[in-house]
């Protein structure tokens, strides 16, 4: 059986639901929230500001990631 190829709208829906997810994963307020239950486990994610550490990121983009591909895997 021959690839489905994506259509132009499909593309465009996709991009748009990756930039929200990366508009939501990496937003100071999201890496608060995060730092505020997951620092006494890992380590601080971010600063009082907002702004995140390097353990914070990696731990942004590994969830950015995953949240991704689940978005690749489901039927919308």
């Amino acid at each position: 059986m021959p690839k489905e190829t994506p259509s132009s709208a499909d593309k465009w829906k996709y991009t748009l639901y990756t930039t929200f997810i990366l508009l939501l994963v990496f937003n100071p307020k999201t890496y608060q929230f995060t730092d505020g239950f997951l620092s006494g486990l890992l380590g601080r994610l971010a600063s009082s500001a907002g702004c995140p550490t390097w353990l914070g990121f990696g731990v942004h983009v590994v969830v950015f990631t995953l949240l991704l591909r689940v978005l690749m895997g489901l039927p919308i």
